[in-house]
């Protein structure tokens, strides 16, 4: 099949051309210079073209107009895409200093190297460490005898009672309400997100006097007024904690009430750190519990100042993340609508708008679930901003930039997401490709 104009093309003819303007990629391309059967499966069409949600750019044969949309979706990628490529190279090595074999490298890397280009762009000196982070956290792996340890650890009855009392001792509580200056600063980041605003928020104890007021009563809504003072909204539920006052949190996994952010277990927490740390920075894990009561004790479970202020900012900020809406209306902070526009405009949720609007006879009905983690996408969010903020508090280490720590996770929590629609769409894909 000829590729002259207003005929159609093979795509694998037009994902080989566009792919050849791609310079830095060689990693992830075949031979003859096109991409991988992998790099495509596994990178291009769920994550860059988006198949699932535009099914006529996944068909072997492309009209002119389409063959145009996926040249142009490929070519507006090509920075991620490179960076993808030299993040693949990173996770490979260590992949292989982890000692780690499950799984076809291939598989699991190229859409985790992806991830990594889109949370922290181009690897910098960081990268190794980064890249060794993730694919524990993939794997779930590296820290098993570690987690044996700790059960070990956890299992005898005395010790138990002796750190739960320890426990108890540390839980720090605020005297007064955080000062209403600290909105604010907030607003004031969230607004313009300078390097001076931001400074002056990070200098402040904003983030744990927060944390520690919710611990009495009335911080919740200490907390509620700083969101509608950034943002106008109300603070929905963001699964911080059960009730009005953040909860001691249990020393047992198994003793856990609930899914609050702020109550996890202590074991939850550790088994965190043991996934996280290379085995050859593993300390025994009486240190690492003991490390944990102390962390937990702080506000919102964080001991450095700088990254309690941080996950503060990300709650004012996680109500503003309501991508079924569309996009964010104007008043709300220039910082939080960009956050909104980056998960609004994915392919995903605009499929998802069209099925609730029941726009097309041929939109699928939406599925429930999907639908509900979308509403709750500001808790989603949040639970892996913490995350995060807890492995750097973990390390000791500070972000170099707390925007791209924002913007990445936001992108992550969406990557999340996509996967799981992508997963329905297909199932269905079939019947309505013999409807249309």
């Amino acid at each position: 099949m000829t590729a002259g104009q207003g005929q159609s093309q093979l795509r694998s003819a037009v994902l080989a051309r566009a792919w050849q303007r791609i310079p830095g990629v060689e990693v992830l391309s075949a031979g003859d210079g096109g991409p991988l059967t992998r790099t495509v499966k596994k990178i291009v069409d769920p994550l860059v073209i988006r198949t699932a949600a535009r099914p006529r750019l996944g068909r072997p044969l492309l009209d002119p107009a389409a063959a145009a949309e996926v040249t142009a979706l490929l070519l507006a990628d090509a920075e991620r895409l490179r960076a993808a490529a030299d993040w693949f190279t990173h996770l490979k090595r260590q992949r292989r200093a982890l000692r780690i074999t499950a799984g076809n490298v291939q598989d699991v890397c190229f859409p985790l190297a992806y991830e990594l280009a889109t949370g922290f762009g181009m690897p910098d000196a960081s990268a190794p460490e980064r890249a060794a982070a993730a694919l524990r956290e993939w794997h779930g792996g590296g820290g098993a005898a570690g987690v044996d340890q700790l059960s070990r650890y956890l299992a005898n009855p005395e010790r138990t009672a002796g750190l739960t009392a320890e426990l108890r001792r540390r839980w720090v509580t605020a005297p007064t309400a955080p000062p209403t200056a600290f909105g604010s600063l907030l607003a004031a980041v969230a607004n313009g997100f300078t390097d001076e605003t931001w400074q002056a928020l990070a200098d402040s104890p904003a983030g744990h006097a927060f944390g520690l007021a919710l611990r009495q009563p009335g911080g919740t809504a200490a907390l509620d007024r700083a969101v509608r003072e950034v943002s106008g909204l109300p603070a929905p539920d963001l699964g911080l904690q059960r009730g009005e006052l953040t909860a001691v949190p249990p020393l047992s996994q198994r003793d856990e009430a609930g899914t609050g952010l702020l109550e996890r277990s202590i074991e939850r927490r550790v088994r965190a750190t043991l996934r996280r740390l290379p085995a050859d920075e593993q300390r025994p894990v009486a240190d690492l519990v003991d490390e944990e009561l102390r962390r937990t004790a702080a506000g919102f479970g964080l001991e450095l100042p700088v990254l309690a202020t941080c996950f503060v900012l990300g709650v004012v900020l996680a109500p503003s993340l309501r991508p079924l809406d569309g996009p964010a209306p104007g008043d709300l902070p220039e910082f939080a609508q960009r956050l909104n526009a980056q998960v609004a405009r994915e392919g995903y949720v605009l499929y998802a708008r069209r099925a609730l609007a029941g726009s097309t006879p041929l939109t699928a009905q939406p599925d429930a679930e999907i639908l509900r983690e979308l509403r709750e996408f500001a808790k989603r969010f949040l639970a892996r901003l913490w995350a995060r903020l807890h492995g750097f508090d973990v390390s000791g280490e500070i972000p170099d930039d707390f925007r791209h720590l924002l913007t990445g996770v936001v992108r992550s929590t969406s990557l999340d997401l996509r996967t799981k629609v992508r997963r329905a769409l297909v199932a269905g894909l079939p019947r309505w490709e013999a409807a249309s």
